[in-house]
């Protein structure tokens, strides 16, 4: 069952489903995708990134200035 998990954590999605799944803007995550602070990979024009990269994102943001404490991982 763990892997079944993992596999789910490491299947790769865009970042509008990222988006939509753990609440932020889509042009959010593009922004921190091009600029390398969120890990993800482009195929053509459409970027795409991991449900664990997400969440490894979520766990190192710092708060400043505007900051969600309404985003969760759980």
């Amino acid at each position: 069952m763990s892997d079944e998990v993992n596999d789910d954590k490491d299947r790769l999605i865009s970042l509008p489903e990222a988006a939509e799944i753990y609440g932020f803007n889509r042009q959010y995550l593009s922004q921190l995708a091009r600029r390398g602070r969120l890990q993800a990979f482009k195929f053509g024009r459409m970027w795409a990134t991991t449900p664990a990269h997400i969440e490894t994102f979520i766990q190192s943001r710092k708060k400043t200035g505007v900051y969600r404490d309404d985003i969760s991982i759980d």
